[in-house]
């Protein structure tokens, strides 16, 4: 079988697209990240906003060399079903030339074997000549015995040139054989290294494949974690307000309802197992977490929201938040749907939204945050529009909901 080269160029085309994207990665890991410690919440959500859209672009970067990788893995499978093709014909063709082999051999014995007859004959031909020639001088009865002798001879040139017709026959399908055994060997050899091209390609492709998802995936490590190193800061700078408790209402069970209709609490305020993990980077969790997927979000007390935006895929991702009137504001983050926007007023146990698993989220829940209404800002954004980054002093959120 003749291997098909127009899958060769395809593949190397493939290819080198992907060294073509290999060296885009390489410039983009290239970006200088200044590793001063911001000492402002605009500062550090700057920091952010810009870490968020090159963590954006490297995804769009990585869904591009999937769809890269996928055509290199097609032309590897392609390759795969070649090499394994042309190993049966390579199987083939050594058989062939087996029995080949054989023919010639067999050939080359009845060649000699005839030369031998022939080469006997010839010697008996002479003989019979020379003795012909004597008796026709010396007998008596002259050349009353010539016809018998003469048919002898002819019949023996009848012989001989019938085995010379052989040899001849012979000679031209042996060698005939022989040009079909340098040529399939050609073949063989072509084959071999046609397949031993498409085996280095195979490697190399494969290389590059793993290189690649290497090189997407430690772009976007090395962002997301620049991206944790700003939230952990935006932690630190909410650690540094502190709630005045004497303005504050004064802790009662029950004063805030519960913003979820099945109440099942997966992670709490302060110093979690999680936050302990260094999750947020040493300093406590500032809310409570409800494992609740996608189901409605109410709100906790009568009041207005003072704010709502959406963090992407970062921090509490799609967010409200509601200013109570009493000095209290909660925060309920990771919606997937948010139902009230901005200036609106809320009655106690309304809903504003739907639990979702956007922004900074493992998994579908709502992180519900009471902050002291005097330390609660939201920030927004000098890059993207629209984004708002809300921060403030917490407290913890049972003081009020048991």
């Amino acid at each position: 079988m003749k291997i098909k080269t127009n899958k060769l160029r395809i593949a190397a085309s493939a290819f080198l697209g992907a060294l073509f994207f290999a060296s885009f990665f390489y410039i983009g890991a290239k970006i200088s990240i200044a590793e001063d410690i911001c000492s402002t919440v605009e500062e550090c959500a700057k920091k952010k906003e810009a870490y968020e859209k090159i963590i954006e672009l490297k995804q769009k970067q990585q869904a591009t060399l999937g769809v890269q990788i996928n055509g290199i893995v097609g032309e590897i499978q392609n390759v795969e079903s070649d090499i394994s093709e042309t190993e049966k014909n390579i199987a083939d063709i050594n058989n062939s030339i087996e029995e080949l082999i054989r023919k010639i051999v067999q050939q080359e014995e009845l060649i000699t074997t005839q030369k031998k007859i022939l080469s006997g004959m010839i010697r008996v031909y002479y003989d019979f000549n020379q003795r012909n020639v004597i008796s026709l001088v010396l007998d008596k009865k002259g050349f009353s015995g010539t016809n018998k002798n003469q048919d002898y001879l002819a019949q023996a040139s009848t012989k001989v040139k019938d085995i010379l017709s052989d040899i001849k026959f012979l000679k031209i399908s042996t060698e005939k054989n022989k040009n079909e055994l340098e040529e399939k060997r050609g073949t063989v050899v072509s084959e071999k290294n046609e397949l031993e091209e498409k085996n280095s390609y195979l490697e190399k492709a494969k290389l590059q494949k793993r290189n690649l998802l290497a090189q997407a995936q430690g772009d976007e490590q090395k962002y997301q974690e620049l991206l944790d190193t700003i939230e952990n800061e935006i932690y630190e700078l909410e650690a540094k307000k502190t709630a005045d408790l004497d303005n504050l209402p004064p802790a009662k069970g029950g004063y805030f309802d519960y913003p979820v209709g099945s109440i099942r609490i997966t992670q709490g305020y302060g110093m979690t197992s999680y936050a302990k993990a260094g999750a947020y980077g040493g300093k406590p969790h500032n809310g409570i977490d409800f494992g609740i997927s996608y189901a409605s979000i109410f709100t906790a007390e009568d009041g207005k929201v003072i704010g709502s935006g959406d963090n992407g895929k970062y921090a509490y991702g799609k967010w409200i938040a509601i200013d109570h009137g009493d000095g209290l504001v909660t925060l309920y983050g990771h919606l997937s749907k948010k139902n009230v926007s901005k200036g609106d007023k809320v009655e106690k146990g309304e809903k504003i939204g739907v639990s979702g698993n956007t922004g900074n989220s493992t998994g579908p829940h709502l992180h519900f945050s009471v902050f002291d209404k005097d330390t609660f800002e939201t920030t927004e954004s000098k890059i993207i529009d629209g984004l708002y980054i809300p921060t403030g002093a917490s407290v913890n959120p049972m003081r009020y909901l048991d």
